[in-house]
């Protein structure tokens, strides 16, 4: 009788699904011991980020929200069935081209804060998700294993009705150390503080950079080649503050500030919007007469490399979002952030995947991730 060798068996359990793999830790003490092994999530994970299974894996993580509270009780579903909810958010599959999105109600007991203002994602990497309660309580989670983290305070601890400037937050992945990162920039009128979790040590450190130019105009940091990147829309000369786009980047290997370059059309007019398509570093401008244009920089850190994939024209929608290619080439946009929808290259039109929220007060975030094994418990 032939067996299979354990490289063969490893080679086919790192092609499963993660919620296969918790079922099959029950199968024997051997198979318990590898799929619990950490050299194994890392094999799995490298399947899950293939570019031959990179939409396979894929997950929609749908934040819903009712002004500023988040909602527990209505929720969005893939075929009837939700493939993992938690705290207000709502994971899905990934498959817009053939799959119908409805809308059902949900009884779901959650704990009390994560309804509180000022809960909201702050990113995901590598199947771990970034939550942030308020100020200064960050989580760790993953949506796949339900392993969940609280992580420690930072050091400079901000009270909502006393703190009068933005903080800067970000989520991402240091290779050279395999380590997990928070990043929050406190950007006050007169003082910035940078401050940096590993999830490694399990301790806040104060980096002493300060944000190198300008006015960030969003809050959230996007990862990018082992960076997080947030857009800037005014220069300080002085005195004087100058209307000019520009690209700040946090590198998480060697804890600095840098300047991605713009092409020279993103530099002027509206502030683009950072995203990601296709791993690569993505920005949507928006202009009352020229409607939508997505730009996406296929070799990074090179000027010369942003395209310009599509030019959506005026319309009624004021507020358009791409944030994934699907199966067939087209791109998933976020529209008013109410509804998700896809906009169809070949007949140049925004078409609605019927996601939509149920009530005019609500509004939905959209963030990907994949299933991975990654455990919180390996890294502290």
């Amino acid at each position: 009788m032939a067996y299979l060798t354990q490289e063969i068996i490893e080679e086919i359990l790192s092609r499963l699904p993660v919620k296969s793999l918790i079922r099959f830790k029950s199968v024997c003490k051997q198979w318990f011991s590898l799929i619990t092994d950490p050299k194994f999530a890392k094999l799995h994970l490298n399947q899950a980020i293939n570019k031959e299974n990179y939409f396979n894996n894929k997950k929609l993580l749908v934040s819903i929200y009712r002004g500023n509270r988040a909602v527990d009780a209505v929720s969005p579903s893939v075929h009837g069935q939700v493939v993992s909810y938690y705290n207000g958010m709502v994971c899905m599959d990934y498959e817009f081209n053939t799959s119908t999105y409805t809308m059902v109600s949900h009884n779901v007991v959650v704990d009390s804060h994560f309804r509180l203002f000022g809960r909201k994602v702050v990113g995901s990497c590598n199947g771990l998700i970034c939550v942030v309660h308020g100020f200064n309580t960050f989580y760790l989670w993953n949506p796949s294993t339900r392993e969940e983290k609280t992580l420690p305070h930072p050091i400079v601890v901000h009270l909502g009705r006393v703190f009068h400037g933005h903080l800067l937050q970000g989520f991402g992945y240091d290779d050279s150390t395999d380590d997990y990162k928070v990043i929050r920039c406190s950007y006050g009128p007169s003082k910035h503080t940078t401050e940096v979790f590993s999830l490694r040590t399990n301790y806040w450190r104060i980096i002493h950079q300060e944000f190198p130019i300008g006015y960030p105009s969003q809050s959230l940091g996007v990862f990018v080649n082992t960076a997080l990147h947030w857009d800037v829309d005014k220069i300080y000369d002085g005195d004087r503050v100058n209307p000019s786009n520009r690209v700040v980047s946090f590198d998480l290997t060697e804890e600095k500030y840098m300047e991605v370059p713009l092409s020279d059309e993103l530099r002027t007019g509206s502030c683009p919007t950072l995203g990601v398509l296709g791993g690569d570093l993505s920005t949507i401008k928006r202009d009352s007469d020229d409607g939508h244009q997505v730009w996406r920089m296929k070799e990074y850190g090179v000027k010369d490399s942003w395209t310009k994939l599509i030019k959506i024209p005026p319309s009624r929608i004021p507020s358009l979002f791409p944030f994934e290619y699907t199966k067939d080439g087209d791109i998933a946009v976020l529209l008013n952030t109410k509804e998700l929808a896809i906009y169809n290259s070949s007949r140049g039109a925004v078409e609605n995947v019927n996601l939509v929220v149920p009530k005019s007060n609500y509004w939905y975030r959209v963030d990907l991730y994949e299933e991975t094994l990654i455990s919180l418990n390996n890294y502290s």
